[in-house]
């Protein structure tokens, strides 16, 4: 009987050291604090995560990054409102048209012209190309003239007709640095140097 006890009072004592050796463990996990005595490990971590002030200070970049999108975005809106007008460019401003896209019917038959600079050994050659749709809108090139408008090309494009779609893009600037892309007379996007920046910083912007 006194065999039994003494082994019921051993394990007792083993669990009662094993529960003391757990305990001590688990609180060497926790990181050590020094933000006053007497505050507990899980108050002072509550308290970090609560503080703007430790948040921002470690990630500044964030904070900058966030200011430029605002100032990108008013600058968009800026330039937009600017050159909204391309009659209005191409009055006032000096441009180079990069390319242009219109797609006409004429006589219950749709065109497509197209003007665009095409890639030579040397520069760049000012090329005209003419489609014609058929009844599935597929196009089929029915003419291609380098340097100037071709025979077929001048006849469409100054007949009798309705304008389905317009694209054009264009250069502008002193430097032709800054890059206007319209479709159907509205501006879509803009890419190069800002003439708004006294940096000449690149912008892009997409409306």
């Amino acid at each position: 009987m006194k065999s039994r006890k003494k082994l019921l009072l051993i394990v007792l004592a083993l669990l009662i050291i094993t529960r003391v050796v757990i305990t001590i463990a688990e609180r060497n996990k926790l990181p050590a604090v020094a933000d006053g005595p007497g505050q507990s490990n899980d108050v002072a971590l509550d308290t970090r995560a609560l503080n703007p002030d430790a948040n921002l200070s470690k990630a500044p970049d964030e904070a900058v990054t966030s200011q430029h999108a605002t100032n990108k975005d008013t600058l968009c809106q800026n330039l937009r409102s600017h050159y909204q007008n391309l009659k209005e460019i191409k009055r006032t401003e000096k441009t180079s048209v990069r390319f242009v896209n219109v797609h006409k019917k004429v006589d219950g038959i749709v065109y497509r012209m197209r003007f665009f600079y095409k890639d030579a050994a040397e520069n760049e050659i000012p090329t005209y190309l003419l489609y014609r749709e058929d009844q599935n809108e597929v196009e089929h090139l029915i003419e291609t003239s380098p340097y100037k408008k071709g025979v077929k090309y001048q006849e469409i494009d100054k007949a009798q007709g309705s304008i389905i779609y317009t694209e054009e893009g264009v250069n502008l600037g002193e430097n032709q640095d800054l890059f206007l892309h319209f479709e159907n007379n509205e501006l879509k996007d803009l890419q190069g140097l800002s003439p708004m920046l006294a940096e000449k910083d690149f912008i892009e912007c997409r409306f």
